[in-house]
């Protein structure tokens, strides 16, 4: 059984993953309640122990959903401020 991971992600490469969600709707804010819920419930992620861990990179850290299969779906922790991206890596079951 494998540990998730937190994977460091190029801001700039990030920002395009980003914009092209955006357009295409696969973005994913934490207002969407119902959306945010499932995503978060099918792959498991550990939010709070994710936003704790990531806190040392930076303290204004926002969540987004990208809901495509990888390489660049998935759930990830940005800081336009301080331009850090975390991507949270699902393990294997």
């Amino acid at each position: 059984m494998s540990r998730p991971r937190i994977k460091e992600i190029n801001y700039v490469d990030f920002k395009r993953i980003l914009e092209r969600a955006a357009t295409t709707g696969t973005r994913v804010e934490a207002s969407d309640k119902t959306r945010w819920a499932a995503y978060v419930t099918e792959h498991r992620v550990k939010e709070a122990g994710f936003h704790a861990y990531a806190r040392g990179h930076s303290d204004s850290l926002k969540p987004v959903i990208i809901a495509e299969p990888e390489p660049d779906g998935g759930y990830y922790l940005y800081s336009e401020r301080d331009e850090v991206c975390l991507k949270w890596v699902p393990r294997v079951v």
